[in-house]
């Protein structure tokens, strides 16, 4: 038991200086005012939160888009991650550790250059207006930077990978004896999939879609670099209010409403899984 409690203690002073710390310092700052020069005032208010929800602004335009254009980030990258893990599942398995090997292959360059390569593709020059006008599906290069869909192609591309690879263990786990014994009693396999396999797949997919929700709606060099700074977002407007407003307090703020956010999501999750529990035990059982 002592043995147990010292190898855990760098991981919890670790833990608890590098994030619980800050993330409580930036709570209590959320709710300190900022004076004229931006230097943080030691007087409790709410004037921050206040500002923030009765601000069309930050509530539309910010807070409702991040959460909007996560969703639907989110949405395409289940589609597509799963799509990919049930293809990769189903592989032979020397074709299935090379299928893993490209899935991770973009997790292992730097994000920024990542999306830097995105903005070469999407450019007005590049790949992808070149193949558009190429065919004559558009007279003219299309704009496919510095707008949403240029964020949500960015963001899609950041999160597969980890919907893949959520969704992918599950899928191994799930026996194909399975679906092979509901073929057999007449059932088509595009049917055997729907009743079988993508009921007992579900809490893969809902770990893939709150990973992937968590890393969109916190996504901070995406909208930079693809959005040009016409697509506002939670994370960059904290960042700008700190260092070019200098109010830290309001930044803090910013801060502490998308981790509401974010812990709002982990909380419909837990419930999600709870009761995605029970139509898959009942597949289980039968």
């Amino acid at each position: 038991m002592k043995t147990s409690a010292v190898l855990v203690l760098p991981a919890v002073v670790i833990l608890g200086a590098f994030f619980v710390v800050p993330l409580i310092w930036v709570v209590i700052l959320s709710f300190l005012s900022s004076g004229p020069t931006g230097e943080v005032q030691q007087t409790f208010t709410l004037g921050n939160y206040a500002r923030f929800l009765t601000d069309s602004y930050y509530v539309n335009d910010l807070l409702l888009r991040t959460i909007r254009l996560a969703a639907i980030a989110t949405l395409f990258s289940v589609v597509i991650g799963y799509l990919g893990a049930f293809v990769i599942a189903r592989a032979a398995p020397t074709t299935q550790t090379w299928l893993i090997l490209l899935v991770m292959l973009p997790l292992w360059v730097n994000l920024v250059v990542r999306t830097l390569s995105l903005m070469v593709v999407l450019g007005r020059n590049g790949l992808v207006n070149q193949i558009l006008v190429g065919l004559g599906i558009s007279a003219r290069p299309l704009p496919l930077l510095y707008n949403e869909t240029a964020v949500l192609i960015g963001m899609v591309q950041v999160a597969v990978p980890f919907v893949v690879m959520s969704v992918f263990g599950v899928l191994q786990a799930i026996p194909r004896q399975l679906e092979q014994a509901a073929m057999t009693v007449g059932a088509t396999p595009l049917s055997a999939f729907r009743r079988v396999t993508l009921p007992l797949s579900v809490p893969g997919i809902l770990a893939g879609s709150v990973l992937a929700f968590g890393i969109n709606v916190e996504s901070f060099v995406v909208p930079i670099l693809l959005g040009g700074g016409r697509v506002r977002f939670m994370s960059v407007a904290a960042y700008e209010t700190a260092t070019v407003s200098n109010n830290l307090p309001f930044a803090a703020t910013i801060g502490v409403i998308l981790l509401i956010v974010t812990m709002v999501m982990l909380g419909v999750y837990q419930w999600a899984v709870r009761s995605a529990g029970r139509p898959v035990a009942a597949v289980q059982a039968a």
